[in-house]
């Protein structure tokens, strides 16, 4: 008997092994969050509502999302909302489709929010929540010391911001933010607002507040400390502030140990520069080259290229959108906005082919509507996959210049190789004196001015280093020359009759190479002075129109300003001003907070 129900178990088990090897392994949930963005508006009763939108963009499918609130012993939260992609979802237990759970385990409460997602999906998932007892009122302040963003995310956060908003203006208002260095804080007290931003916010780190203002902010709050508390905390922060400063001032000083070989490395430098040997082919210069009249053999955006041996820029894309108007692959129009009366442009797909080409794609697609984009949404598209989308085809399009035979990419690589030795050879040394500049004092002046001599000469010798190494084949110099002459003539464009090259079907050709080396306004210039505004019109093509206009209205700026925004932070302001965020934390509730998908 004993024997037979031995042998039962013993199949009962290699049938449960069995079971578990063939079930599939199950992946982690594979996204990202794009954007985070939290509002903490501060009640007088000392409370604050909290209103939190998380961006997440799924490369996997999964079954919803949660987040985790840390807080105290003595906080609760209460008025609760749920939203995912701006539509209410409810409260339940039966983990339907589109709603959430809340737990809550000591201090810590559990949203669980389900919502069936598939791979490639973008969604939006909003708490909002008021917090209660969140601000303490000591004798002679009141302070909110508390992880906005809290520190228990799953994956990074592309772009961070946070923004506490009182309920009025607050004279004598102070803050100051704890996590990336990178970060900036804006604290404007006559808009009663402190506004965080960071970048690539590590989910182990997040952000975290810390602000002090005055008791009447909160005056119903009932949650008081009986003690003054203003000159610990302004004390607590101004160290915090300098230990911030010092661990970037140690990063800068990466190259103090490299000191004593900078001589070395500048003389390295001037020997590489002036007595380096020729390599590659040089076009002619501007003052040997006579007017070509002829389009190039290469596109717009290669002519750039080949002029300027470098890169494309955004006005080669906006002549390669050009090109592509004119051969219909594409519709460009003008439009204006109904509030403000600005000239935007639409531009629409003709031509499906045209979205092999991957920027294409991510603007028709991802910044307009699959049919159509804007220089509007382009202007509110703030992202960095953008920028990466176009440096992609900055990149692809000088591979092909290369790979056509143009450039050599060999020449690149030691051109790149002289500029890499010379310009850590530069740097070494401007490190090294400006070391001997602090370390040394006045009574060193001599030896100071003998190293910025030397740095001077390493200058010239990168220059002239430079200068030997040309990028172009034979091939390319010779094609340069093409390109350069046609450019000369539209430069010198008024010094000739514009009908004896050619009429206006052949101008809206070359109006694209006018618009890629930065000489369009001259050129509609003179096409308005030479063809009548009927003829101009009477082409069906916008040349006519403020299109090539260097002006505000001008498609070429307006395109153009879309790619150039950016920002700038600094460094930490132990006044609890503006400024960059301070490493550390200064304790603030909400530790540990955070969130993933399952």
């Amino acid at each position: 008997m004993k024997r037979k129900l031995l042998s039962l178990i013993g199949i009962f088990s290699l049938i449960s092994i069995f079971a578990m090897w063939a079930q599939p392994v199950k992946a982690n949930v594979d996204y990202d969050i794009t954007d985070m963005n939290v509002t903490a508006k501060v009640n007088r009763n000392g409370s604050v509502m909290i209103h939190r939108k998380i961006y997440y963009d799924f490369d996997s499918d999964a079954r919803g999302v949660y987040y985790r609130q840390n807080l105290t012993r003595k906080q609760k939260i209460k008025d609760i909302q749920v939203k995912v992609n701006d539509q209410p979802v409810i409260a339940a237990n039966n983990k339907k489709n589109n709603t959430y759970q809340l737990t809550k385990e000591n201090n810590s409460y559990r949203f669980k929010v389900f919502h069936r997602i598939s791979e490639d999906n973008r969604i939006k998932v909003e708490y909002s929540y008021k917090i209660l007892d969140l601000i303490t009122n000591y004798k002679d302040t009141a302070e909110l010391n508390f992880k906005i963003i809290g520190n228990g995310w799953d994956t990074d956060i592309d772009h961070a911001q946070a923004t506490v908003v009182f309920p009025e203006s607050v004279e004598g208002l102070k803050a100051w933010a704890h996590g990336s260095l990178d970060g900036y804080t804006q604290v404007l007290p006559h808009k009663g607002k402190i506004i965080m931003k960071a970048d690539d916010v590590a989910g182990d780190v997040g952000i975290e507040v810390h602000a002090i203002f005055p008791t009447a902010v909160t005056a119903a709050n009932k949650n008081y400390v009986d003690q003054n508390k203003k000159e610990a905390i302004e004390k607590q922060e101004a160290q915090l502030a300098r230990e911030a400063n010092e661990r970037r001032k140690r990063k800068s000083y990466f190259g103090w140990g490299l000191a004593f070989v900078s001589l070395i490395t500048g003389l390295v430098v001037i020997v590489k520069g002036f007595f380096g040997k020729k390599m590659g082919f040089k076009p002619k210069k501007q003052g040997e080259l006579a007017h070509n009249y002829e389009i190039p053999n290469v596109d717009p955006v290669t002519a750039q290229i080949l002029d300027n041996a470098a890169w494309p820029d955004t006005k080669a894309l906006t002549a390669y959108l050009m090109q592509l108007a004119a051969k219909k692959k594409i519709k460009i129009e003008e439009f204006k906005t109904k509030h403000l009366k600005k000239t935007n442009y639409r531009i629409s797909l003709v031509d499906k082919s045209i979205l092999q080409d991957d920027l294409l794609y991510f603007l028709f697609n991802q910044v307009g509507d699959r049919k159509s984009f804007t220089t509007k949404e382009l202007r509110n598209y703030t992202s960095r996959k953008l920028g990466k989308k176009f440096d992609n085809w900055c990149k692809r399009k000088y591979k092909q210049t290369e790979q056509a035979g143009f450039l050599d990419h060999e020449l690149e690589i030691a051109r790149s190789h002289y500029r890499t030795l010379a310009i850590v050879g530069i740097m070494i040394s401007i490190a090294a004196w400006i070391i001997a500049i602090f370390q040394l004092g006045p009574s060193m002046a001599s030896v100071v001015i003998g190293g910025i001599l030397l740095i001077v000469i390493e200058f010239i010798a990168f220059f002239v280093g430079n200068h030997k190494i040309s990028l172009y084949t034979q091939k390319g110099a010779l094609e340069t020359d093409q390109v350069r002459g046609f450019e000369k003539m539209l430069d010198d464009i008024g010094r000739f009759k514009m009908k004896d090259v050619g009429d206006l079907i052949l101008w809206e050709d070359i109006m694209p190479y006018a618009v890629a080396f930065g000489l369009s306004k001259k050129v509609l210039k003179q096409l308005k002075l030479e063809f009548t505004q009927d003829e101009l019109d009477a082409t069906g093509f916008i040349v006519g129109s403020s299109f090539y206009s260097t002006g505000s209205d001008g498609f070429e700026r307006n395109f153009t300003s879309s790619f150039s925004e950016g920002v700038s932070y600094g460094s930490s302001s132990a006044s609890g001003g503006s400024g960059g965020f301070s490493g550390g934390s200064s304790g603030g509730v909400g530790g540990g907070s955070g969130g993933g998908a399952f």
